[in-house]
């Protein structure tokens, strides 16, 4: 009976994003018309201009306690210093296929305020949020929602910690993430889990990739 519960409840997830990426790949709902009536081109080219000019209406994020933001993490072995690992992160989260856009609304010395859209979201589909960003160079990163069209709560973690004399890297992410949207927690878990634990292992394979390279050219002007 358990069992069947967790699948019924995955198919709910896969087939509610199924259904709103299928609905978000559609042109705008046009104005109600009588039977009969034609629409003209004049009034499909507004829906698609209203469409496309209406801004997401951002909503404040109301803070809750740390008891009630508990936090899926993972963890990493990389063979690499940790500046080389820094610049990896900041390298991949340039290129994350989950965010559509990213445009900062302030920046000051290590630490910025971002409007960014999240995309390819379970159930949701897509979310706009204003994001607080610090960094401490070559040792955390944290990240926290501010405004959102969607989301409750997000924040996280990304934590370079030092290792075999500085030659290796334990690289640490960790994250909160209330969608807003009734998904079960067990199931909503374990697949942010897979999807920090891949994440990590691409910024691994990345890091490393990039040492490699770097020792190899060093080791060539000896």
């Amino acid at each position: 009976m358990y069992q069947q519960f967790i699948r019924s409840a995955k198919i709910r997830v896969t087939v509610l994003s199924a259904v709103l990426v299928s609905l978000g790949a559609h042109s705008p709902v046009q104005a109600f018309k009588l039977p009969g009536q034609k629409s003209t081109a004049t009034e499909a080219q507004q829906s698609k201009v209203a469409a496309a000019t209406e801004a997401p209406k951002l909503v404040d994020v109301v803070d809750k306690p740390a008891s009630e933001k508990k936090r899926v993490a993972s963890k990493i072995l990389i063979k690499a210093p940790p500046e080389v690992v820094w610049y990896s992160v900041h390298e991949e989260r340039k290129h994350d296929p989950d965010i559509a856009y990213s445009k900062v609304l302030e920046q000051g010395v290590n630490e910025q305020k971002l409007e960014q859209k999240f995309c390819l979201l379970p159930v949701i589909g897509s979310a706009t949020c204003v994001m607080h960003h610090t960094e401490v160079p070559n040792q955390r990163i944290d990240y926290k929602l501010l405004k959102s069209d969607h989301f409750k709560a997000m924040e996280g973690s990304w934590t370079f910690t030092p290792t075999e004399n500085g030659k290796a890297t334990i690289l640490e992410l960790s994250t909160h993430l209330d969608m807003g949207v009734p998904v079960p927690k067990m199931i909503f878990n374990n697949l942010t889990q897979k999807k920090l634990d891949k994440r990590l292992a691409h910024i691994k394979e990345m890091a490393e990739g990039v040492h490699s390279k770097v020792a190899a050219s060093g080791a060539k002007t000896e």
